[in-house]
């Protein structure tokens, strides 16, 4: 509390805040929870990656923003996804929109501090936010952009596909594994230590139609691999 933080009591608090809002110091998010502007007010509110990294505790940037910023995707995501492990209802501020995705605590690992036009932001590294995307792909674009940010790191050599596995083993998700062992393995790449879902998965869980099913994975290919990998497979 801000409160406890600065000595003093509730009313005295509440009235330094509205002094400092007024003042351009400080900027009011939700109820309760303020942003520190300090003397460059501009470079925080232009840096919506380090404010959606402060918005919730603990919190990391991921999903389809983290594919954006490591350069895994073409496309720019109107939407800052979060990654925490508290439920977080999605909120509005200076015109951007923020997610919060709740993981379990044991999935919420594999970020790192990163310095974003000067400030700090915690995001997920390049293997954590394919597989948070492939984990749950709708909040990444669909299971065509999670695909296709995985061929892109492989191919820029940005990524470390034993760590790539070790990070997946680690999250015990069967779904995950069966889309990441098959992808993988399109893409020519070693699968050693992933086990498939004990039963069947959907490649892409936005389309519910049944298709060709990959035994080997427990997986119903539901797009094609043209989709995927619009500029093919090596």
């Amino acid at each position: 509390m801000v409160a406890d933080l600065i000595g003093l009591d509730k009313f005295q608090t509440t009235r330094l805040l509205q002094r400092m809002e007024r003042d351009g110091l400080v900027a009011a998010v939700e109820r309760g929870k303020y942003l520190l502007l300090g003397l460059t007010p501009e470079k925080v509110l232009s840096n919506p990656l380090y404010i959606g990294s402060n918005l919730a505790s603990p919190a990391y940037i991921s999903f389809w923003s983290g594919l954006h910023f490591h350069g895994l995707t073409e496309q720019v995501p109107l939407t800052v996804f979060v990654a925490t492990t508290r439920r977080k209802s999605q909120l509005t501020f200076h015109g951007v929109r923020y997610k919060f995705v709740t993981l379990k605590p044991k999935a919420f690992f594999g970020y790192r501090r990163e310095t974003l036009d000067g400030l700090p932001v915690l995001i997920a590294d390049e293997a954590k936010s394919i597989l948070d995307s492939l984990t749950l792909p709708e909040y990444a674009g669909g299971i065509t952009e999670a695909a296709k940010a995985l061929q892109i790191a492989l191919s820029e050599q940005a990524l470390d596909v034993n760590e790539l596995i070790e990070y997946a083993v680690r999250l015990k998700n069967g779904s995950l594994a069966s889309r990441l062992g098959y992808l993988l393995e399109l893409l020519h790449q070693p699968v050693d230590g992933l086990q498939p879902s004990r039963g069947p998965v959907l490649l892409n869980p936005r389309q519910r139609e049944r298709s060709t099913f990959h035994s080997r994975w427990k997986l119903y290919v539901n797009i094609a691999t043209d989709d995927l990998f619009p500029q093919g497979v090596a």
